[in-house]
């Protein structure tokens, strides 16, 4: 009996396995035929009946990222599912703006959402139009870009930052770390994404030479750019002409200059008009009286007015049981009242505010006008700039003796503006020894500022700076001049970074 079944069972497997697959091959056979079949009537009836060019359009919202005039290709991201699909175009196929108005290609820049139209089978390009459904925002100016959380921050709202999102600069496409926070930026999105960052208007950069005498003291690049003077700076600076002033020990440098792209622009101040600066004479009415005030780090009694050089200082006022106020003045005039009113510390934020701050200003004329404090540190025409920040972020902490950069390493303090007598390299190791570091390793050769310090040739070594978005300009000679944004975390870890070699300037020539 047993060998009975061992017979038959392997048999009864092995009809049962014949027979699904005799079903199956029958199945796919018949699915074939009726699939041949369904296309012979589809390509007779296409015969006798042609498909329209219309039948075949489709329409999509896409974004233009790429342009192929000598082949006549476009490419696009649709802003629905984020894929890259191209597009063939004539020089008669319509380009229309938002209004229905005719457009040239060279008026659609890249990042720009438009409604495109065209044929399925051909991928011909019947028309585009710039969409209705998307958003615009021009002359931006206040934003921030964080990449790694997928994030920007506009005028306060914040929006997502898809991987897919571009950035184009000069009609040529960027990264995220190439906009820099003070370029004016165009912003195109859909829904609560930007799809994309167009520089609309890009920076050059302020070189200082030979400013060991105002060392210390403030420069102002217009009415937006503050900082305290470090040795050799290089400054990023928007495209434009401004005037430029440099302060102190009661001396002033002055000079107009023209702000071009990419391009370095050098004031020597051995060359410079150095000027006695004016004194002006400023009242502090501080609430409660009581309390402390410093200017320029001194402290300072304010029961009469007290005497200032014309120029930007520092003012802290602090008080027990009340949040200080740090911030920056101008002293433009003979006569300037201050009134500071500091607020109770209630415990539930930090030690530091802008508090009330009211200004008037008197001139000698006895005319007064009261004006609005600002809530940046962005100079004003009044005496009063604002809440106390960081000009600039990071300071010369330590260098070696030598003066040639190519051999001396210098590092920064995430102290705001404070500086350091100059030490010996022991010294030096130790201030880096006890923090955390940053690290730019290439292009090697490069001069490297950050936020517009000297910090050494790269590979270059100094103090992590402290936490949000900084700027890093590497400069070498016969080089075009490059920054980069990055994102600095609040964190106890070293940050290392290396950049693409610098563009040789011949090679942007050809």
């Amino acid at each position: 009996m047993k060998n009975i079944e061992k017979v038959v069972i392997p048999v009864i497997i092995i009809v049962l396995i014949t027979m699904l697959g005799i079903y199956y091959i029958s199945k796919e056979y018949k699915k074939q035929q009726a699939e041949k079949r369904a296309e012979e009537i589809r390509e007779t009836a296409e015969a006798e009946n042609p498909v329209s060019s219309e039948d075949l359009v489709y329409e999509s919202i896409a974004m233009l990222v790429g342009k192929d005039e000598e082949n006549h290709k476009l490419k696009f991201i649709s802003v629905d599912n984020d894929k890259l699909f191209e597009l063939d175009y004539s020089n008669k196929t319509p380009i229309l703006g938002k209004h229905g108005n005719s457009l040239t290609l060279d008026q659609i820049p890249l990042g720009e959402i438009l409604d495109a139209s065209y044929s399925i089978h051909s991928r011909e390009l019947y028309e585009l139009k710039v969409s209705d459904e998307a958003w615009t925002f021009t002359d931006v100016t206040k934003f921030e870009i964080n990449d790694a959380e997928n994030r920007m921050d506009i005028a306060g709202s914040t929006y997502k930052l898809p991987k897919t999102s571009i950035v184009s600069y000069k009609d040529e496409l960027a990264s995220f770390m190439d906009v820099t926070n003070v370029d004016t930026l165009t912003v195109k999105g859909y829904g609560r994404k930007v799809c994309s960052i167009i520089v609309e208007r890009g920076h050059g950069y302020v070189r200082l030479l030979n400013d060991s005498y105002f060392e210390g003291g403030w420069i102002e690049i217009g009415q937006d750019i503050i900082k305290v003077v470090t040795e050799e700076m290089l400054i990023p600076v928007p495209e434009g002409t401004y005037h430029v002033r440099l302060t102190n020990r009661g001396y002033a440098a002055e000079e107009d200059v023209l702000i071009e792209r990419d391009k370095e622009t050098t004031i020597d101040l051995s060359k410079a008009d150095i000027k006695e600066v004016s004194i002006g004479h400023v009242a502090f009415g501080i609430v409660p009286d009581y309390a402390q005030l410093y200017v320029d780090g001194q402290m300072t009694d304010f029961e009469e007015r007290v005497a200032m050089e014309y120029g930007i200082h520092r003012v802290h006022v602090e008080l027990a049981g009340y949040k200080s106020v740090d911030t920056n003045i101008r002293v433009s005039d003979k006569y300037v009242d201050i009134t500071i009113a500091l607020e109770k510390d209630d415990g539930e934020s930090d030690s530091t505010s802008t508090g009330k701050t009211k200004t008037t200003k008197t001139s000698t004329a006895g005319t007064s006008t009261t004006a609005t404090p600002k809530t940046t540190s962005t100079s004003t025409t009044s005496s009063y700039l604002g809440p106390f920040t960081p000009l600039p972020t990071t300071a010369p902490a330590s260098s070696s003796s030598s003066t040639d950069k190519t051999t001396t390493e210098k590092t920064t303090s995430t102290q705001a503006t404070s500086t350091t007598d100059k030490t010996d390299s022991s010294s030096e190791e130790e201030v880096i020894s006890d923090t955390r570091k940053m690290y730019v390793e290439s292009p090697e050769g490069a001069e490297v500022f950050l936020d517009g310090v000297y910090v050494g040739i790269a590979p270059a070594t100094f103090i992590k700076p402290e936490r949000g978005s900084h700027v890093i300009t590497l400069s070498k000679n016969g080089c075009i001049t490059k920054s980069y944004t990055v994102s600095v975390a609040d964190d106890d870890k070293d940050v290392t970074l290396s950049f693409s070699d610098l563009v040789l300037q011949q090679e942007e020539t050809e």
